[in-house]
């Protein structure tokens, strides 16, 4: 298998704008598009909803409902958090730390390329899937934006942000890629702890590499935002 596509999922959750059978559908479109789009992945499913997931859909789950180190943060938070938008904090907490867990515990170097995709998006037909493996010793990902978001950091972080519902990097760059996802970890922890905001696409942005970085001006995705209640395309 030429790629890993890790898909980040909470089914089942009471922070999410969708409904779950909206949620389930929407998966279920991600995997369906990869095996379109990029045949001959490994697709695994990363989910951190608030109960394990009873559904097969037919690929590898790994279930990070009850992972110690989530429920430890997440708890702590739910106990002291005066968020207005708690799910900004939530959502970032959690797909952070679930990404650099499998990174850290699973091996990737036996795949060319390694896919973040968010399972409310899908693959589209101006998906390029060879133009991801020729970026040898590269991340591929959007170019960078303003920030949408002005958050009241109480770390430091950027005006600028990577949009985040997919991107890849070469296996090579794992342990690059785990350092980073260390880093964007203690300060969306820190964050977590005070009534300021951070996020994953800034916090992406603040702490991945430059030199390793190559954009692409069409991802090739696409699926309902449901924080603006729109169907975007990247």
């Amino acid at each position: 298998m030429t790629s890993l596509f890790l898909v980040s999922s909470a089914i089942y959750t009471s922070y999410g704008k969708c409904s779950e059978a909206e949620r389930i559908a929407q998966t279920k479109e991600t995997i369906k598009s990869i095996e379109t789009y990029a045949p001959d992945s490994k697709i695994v499913l990363l989910d951190a909803g608030e109960k394990s997931v009873d559904i097969d859909f037919g690929v590898e789950l790994i279930d990070y409902t009850i992972h110690p180190e989530i429920q430890f943060h997440l708890q702590e938070y739910l106990r002291n958090n005066r968020d207005l938008k708690p799910d900004i904090i939530i959502k970032s907490m959690l797909e952070i730390i679930m990404f650099e867990n499998y990174l850290k515990t699973h091996s990737v170097y036996s795949y060319e390329r390694v896919f973040k995709l968010s399972g409310r998006y899908r693959l589209n037909l101006k998906f390029n899937h060879s133009k991801h493996l020729d970026a040898k010793n590269k991340v591929l990902i959007l170019p960078p934006y303003p920030s949408q978001n002005l958050y009241n950091f109480d770390v430091k972080s950027s005006m600028f942000q990577y949009m985040t519902r997919c991107w890849s990097f070469d296996s090579s760059l794992i342990l690059n890629i785990i350092e980073t996802y260390g880093k964007m970890k203690k300060d969306i922890i820190a964050a977590s702890k005070t009534e300021k905001q951070a996020d994953i696409e800034h916090l992406l942005y603040k702490y991945l590499n430059k030199k390793l970085v190559q954009n692409i001006g069409l991802m090739g995705i696409e699926g309902y935002w449901a924080p603006r209640k729109q169907w975007i395309e990247e």
